[in-house]
């Protein structure tokens, strides 16, 4: 007998609401660490505020790691699973124009919808200090591509 895979995705109206708070993991193919590259990895920080995503989703946490993508976020306007894709296609020409050989993102991202009894700012916390727990640096702060809105004396807009 022939096994499904099972579905691990939400309904489609659940990455249309734009109260759900969603973390999302996205990884490079065969976790590559193309973000030690420094141009690349402010490409795809830069990518984050620019077009349909920028434009559609309210981000409060994000964090490039060498080889994938943290990111803590809503969608204004639009189908998330359909924002994530076109940018990571956007993103992946934009590192295909500066030098990068071969596929950049795995197909598919890992989320989880924020929970009513989930704290944000506790979770955007966990996110930016991701360097920090795989040894990176010493305090996320020092970490470049570490953000969350509430960064004391930093701009709430990325």
């Amino acid at each position: 007998m022939e096994q499904r895979r099972k579905n691990i995705r939400l309904s489609k109206e659940a990455y249309e609401a734009s109260s759900q708070i969603f973390s999302i993991t996205v990884c490079t193919l065969t976790r590559r660490p193309l973000f030690r590259n420094e141009t690349w990895a402010n490409l795809v920080v830069g990518s984050l505020e620019t077009g349909p995503f920028g434009e559609n989703t309210d981000r409060y946490a994000l964090c490039l790691m060498p080889d994938h993508l943290h990111l803590l976020l809503t969608c204004q306007d639009g189908n998330l699973i359909d924002l994530l894709s076109g940018w990571k296609s956007y993103s992946a020409n934009l590192l295909r124009k500066s030098a990068l050989e071969g596929a950049c993102w795995q197909r598919g991202f890992h989320d989880h919808g924020l929970r009513r009894e989930e704290d944000i700012r506790s979770t955007a916390d966990y996110i930016v200090n991701n360097p920090v727990r795989a040894g990176l640096v010493e305090n996320w702060i020092s970490y470049p591509y570490s953000w969350h809105r509430w960064m004391q004396g930093q701009s709430a807009d990325l």
